[in-house]
């Protein structure tokens, strides 16, 4: 019970903090959050997942509302938007799946040097 207890209490701060990064300009509630989230339309889920990666200060935090073959599909199916950091994203989507879906992706400028 004290585990359902701290795992909603965690679910509440991520998605608080969604809000605040992600839907500062909207009217958007917890509980619309958190319907997407787990909701069957592909489509809002990849509207969040876009915002998510584009303004959230914690990426990784953010992105734990997603089940994990969401997430698989939400990251394939995402293309950056060319000029807008278009490195600067494709870097922290490529850590982000190694992160989140034990991938092994080599990201330019984060491998060890050789000497």
């Amino acid at each position: 019970m004290k585990e359902q207890f701290t795992n909603q209490l965690m679910l509440r701060d991520i998605i608080t903090s969604i809000i605040k990064d992600c839907y500062w300009d909207c009217n958007v509630t917890e509980k619309d959050i958190q319907d997407i989230s787990e909701s069957d339309n592909f489509r809002l889920k990849q509207k969040l997942f876009f915002r998510i990666m584009y303004n959230s200060t914690d990426r990784l935090k953010a992105l734990q509302i997603f089940k994990q073959e969401d997430l698989n599909k939400l990251f394939n199916s995402f293309s950056p938007s060319p000029g807008y950091k278009e490195k600067f994203i494709i870097k922290h989507v490529l850590v982000l799946r190694n992160i989140l879906l034990n991938e092994k992706n080599k990201v330019e400028g984060l491998q060890w040097k050789r000497r």
